[in-house]
């Protein structure tokens, strides 16, 4: 099976699903596609191998997936440049000497713009827009020589790393979410923020869940809020503290109950922070995920706490929606409410084909029950 057939079995789309996906792209792109008869042979030839598909072909496909040329099996195709290499770096050190701070906040928004769009329409549609911004950012703070200039773009870029690694870990190309936040890392590094080093360290945590590394999640997580445990955010000690009590729920550790306390205990009446956009982390959102942690370890309170979460949780979190009905069904199901547990775990699968996650539909089919 070639890499580019099983992304879309890892999608569990039929070939109309991604016809569907492939026009609403291309229309972003000025792309004209033919009949859906003509698609499906495509499709077929470049599912099969038979026909490489062409640079047009490729960016549409990386549009819909989220995923990279090399994880969708295209061949690299190193680029050319007519200048000279001196001509080339003289070029690079004068665009980048054109940035000025109003221009680094313009692209800051321009990344939370694209959370706000995550959160609504899904990784697959994102990922690409998001790792453009990220080479546009690198580039600029490879190049630039303005120590002030350098910081506040390394803070965007880590921002912007934590946001496509996030993505790319939503359409299930871990390896590629691993290098988005070690991008982050450095970034945040470089900008001289704990903070935002804490944060990628937190949120990366995440891919050692799906590799089943617990023991190194938990270590991990502890290292990050031992970065801010003094002068971090009240928002952050309490995000990472929510992280701690996820990893430990996965290793039954019962001492997740005293984590998630201490959480709730820090969590902040306001909870829009002017330097964590990042964090969506509200009272809903606290207990939806304490009913994740309380469901991993068979307390039956977590439905109680998933319930009041699903009917407060604004409507723009549509893979979080998904997530809490996959969790929602999993307690239902303990308590042997099967009947009720497949219902939340079919508007669990449509809310995640809604938005191309393919993590979700992996926690979906490991809950074991036919819906």
């Amino acid at each position: 099976m070639t890499a580019l057939r099983r992304t879309r079995a890892e999608f569990g789309w039929k070939v109309p699903r991604l016809i569907s996906a492939l026009r609403r792209c291309a229309a972003q792109l000025g792309m004209r596609l033919g009949s859906d008869k003509s698609l499906k042979t495509t499709i077929s030839r470049h599912e099969n191998g038979h026909i490489a598909p062409g640079e047009e072909w490729r960016k549409l496909y990386r549009l819909v997936y989220g995923r990279t040329d090399e994880e969708l099996g295209f061949l690299d195709v190193a680029p050319t440049t007519a200048a000279s290499p001196s001509d080339d770096l003289r070029y690079r050190i004068a665009t980048a000497r054109r940035v000025d701070m109003a221009l680094i906040r313009q692209m800051q928004q321009q990344v939370h713009h694209i959370r706000l769009l995550d959160r609504r329409l899904g990784a697959p549609s994102l990922l690409e827009q998001t790792r453009t911004v990220m080479a546009t950012l690198t580039e600029l703070v490879t190049y630039s020589l303005q120590p002030s200039v350098r910081v506040a773009l390394s803070a965007v870029l880590s921002d912007a790393g934590t946001l496509a690694a996030w993505q790319a870990l939503d359409v299930g190309a871990v390896h590629q979410a691993w290098g988005h936040y070690e991008t982050a890392k450095m970034a945040a590094r470089e900008a001289d923020s704990p903070v935002l080093l804490a944060h990628a360290m937190g949120e990366q945590v995440y891919i050692l869940h799906e590799l089943g590394r617990l023991t190194d999640a938990q270590r991990l997580v502890r290292a990050a809020r031992s970065l801010v445990t003094n002068t971090g955010p009240r928002l952050l000690l309490c995000w990472l503290d929510a992280v701690e009590a996820e990893t430990q729920a996965a290793l039954a550790d019962e001492g997740c109950r005293r984590t998630l306390e201490r959480s709730a205990a820090l969590l902040p009446a306001d909870t829009d922070h002017p330097v964590l956009p990042f964090i969506a982390l509200d009272e809903v959102h606290h207990a939806r995920w304490r009913g994740h942690c309380l469901a991993q370890i068979g307390d039956q309170a977590a439905i109680d706490y998933l319930t009041a979460a699903l009917g407060q949780m604004d409507t723009s979190f549509v893979r979080a929606a998904a997530g809490l009905r996959c969790d929602l069904a999993q307690a239902l199901a303990a308590r042997g409410e099967l009947d009720e547990a497949r219902k939340h775990l079919v508007s669990a699968r449509l809310l995640a084909n809604q938005v191309g996650s393919v993590r979700q539909r992996r926690r979906i089919a490991s809950v074991g029950l036919a819906a």
